[in-house]
């Protein structure tokens, strides 16, 4: 991060981020508990990436750094991970070359199998596109208004298709990815108290309880203000909240989050259809995501250790 201090803290809110992802790939109801997860787990991802692109000062980069490092951190990982679950799909279709021809050429055309990883996409082109706009418009404030009004643009389309819907999508993220950089010297440099944060986080599950499950990934926004104001007030409680408090196991989840990502839907299925684990209740639910995260955690290490390419880092940062 350009020799700067580690910001712990977006450590844990991208750990709690992902491990809420597998939570919600769980619960896959509309019951209050999926719904309080879908109401800001993606717009937080969004913003804490905006952060780091301002944190990284990624704007002043060449084209060229920018390009590397957003195909070695997400473009690299989603072919890799995509390639692994169709090549698992193959398997459980005995390799039928049409499936399979058919799934690696959706998967190249940015309509995943492994349907978490539709995220590394939005992400990719969201940045570059803001990236985009910071180096030709030098004025931050009509930046932000762009941002915004593309943000807005999927509240007025309704049942698209590909692919109009992986554009709606990008326009969304934007507005959160936009927010995030924008506001970051406000995150490094503020600090709320917890008497602040609890009650903005009740309020958010108030109205994202009223609102219904959303989700970016479907353009299901229902109210767009309340989407918002559930996105924008449950994230940065999170990030508030956890600059406060220090969880480490959070911080390591958030060092890991692509491969946790990545993998965590073949775990699932395995622990639910071959296992047979009834994942539908709270016990259930909870049960899995420890599986997870305990089968994932020596995966981890090995990734990290010998495979960084899929952690999205670069082969010669790992020396040791």
């Amino acid at each position: 991060m350009n020799q700067k201090k580690r910001l712990f803290f977006l450590d844990a809110a991208r750990g709690a981020a992902i491990l809420l992802v597998v939570l919600g790939h769980i619960w896959e109801t509309d019951d209050v508990i999926p719904v309080l997860i879908y109401s800001f787990h993606v717009p937080l991802f969004f913003i804490i990436s905006g952060i780091l692109l301002n944190y990284t000062e990624s704007a002043k980069r060449s084209w060229k750094q920018i390009l590397t490092a957003r195909l070695t951190g997400l473009i690299i990982p989603y072919l890799f991970y995509e390639t692994v679950f169709v090549l698992i799909f193959g398997l459980r279709s005995h390799f039928d070359f049409s499936s399979l021809q058919a799934n690696a050429w959706d998967g190249l055309m940015m309509k995943p199998l492994n349907v978490p990883l539709w995220f590394l996409i939005c992400l990719f082109f969201s940045e570059l596109i803001l990236l985009l706009l910071l180096k030709l418009i030098r004025k931050n404030w009509l930046v932000g208004c762009i941002c915004f009004l593309l943000y807005i643009i999927p509240f007025f389309i309704k049942n698209p298709e590909f692919p109009a819907d992986l554009l709606l999508k990008i326009c969304s993220s934007m507005g959160f990815l936009a927010l995030g950089y924008f506001s970051a010297g406000i995150i490094q440099n503020t600090s709320l108290p917890v008497y602040v944060i609890l009650p903005a986080l009740a309020v958010s599950a108030v109205a994202a309880y009223y609102n219904g499950k959303t989700g970016i990934n479907k353009l299901t926004f229902h109210n767009p203000a309340l989407f918002t104001f559930c996105a924008v007030t449950g994230s940065y409680s999170v990030l508030f909240l956890l600059k406060k408090i220090r969880i480490r196991i959070l911080e390591l989840a958030g060092r890991n989050t692509l491969p946790i990502l990545g993998l965590h839907i073949i775990v699932l299925r395995i622990l639910q259809q071959i296992l047979g684990l009834n994942t539908d209740s709270i016990a259930g639910g909870f049960a899995a995501l420890a599986a997870i995260c305990l089968l994932l955690a020596p995966v981890c290490v090995l990734i990290n250790r010998f495979f960084p390419f899929m952690a999205g880092k670069p082969l010669q940062k790992i020396s040791k």
